[in-house]
C-alpha cells in the first residue's frame, strides 16, 4: 500500500508549515525537502513526487 502523509506544523511564531512524507508498505521512502505554506500545495507536490518516483498514485492520503 502506498500512502502520502501531510503533516501540519504549528511554529512558535504562530506560522504554520506543511510537510509531506511518502510511505510504502509501512516504510517511509521519502520526505519533503522543504516546508510548504499550504496543505493544498503540499499535497500536490507529494502526489507529483509519488507519480514520478513510483509511477503510481497513492492508495491513501492522510492529513495529520
Amino acid at each position: 500500500m502506498i500512502e502520502v502523509v501531510i503533516e501540519r506544523w504549528s511554529n512558535a511564531d504562530g506560522s504554520t508549515d506543511y510537510r509531506w512524507s511518502l510511505w510504502k508498505d509501512g516504510r517511509r521512502l521519502k520526505m519533503a525537502a522543504t516546508a510548504l505554506p499550504s496543505a493544498g500545495e503540499c499535497e500536490s507536490e507529494a502526489l507529483a513526487d509519488c507519480r514520478r518516483s513510483l509511477n503510481a498514485v497513492p492508495d491513501r492520503v492522510t492529513h495529520l
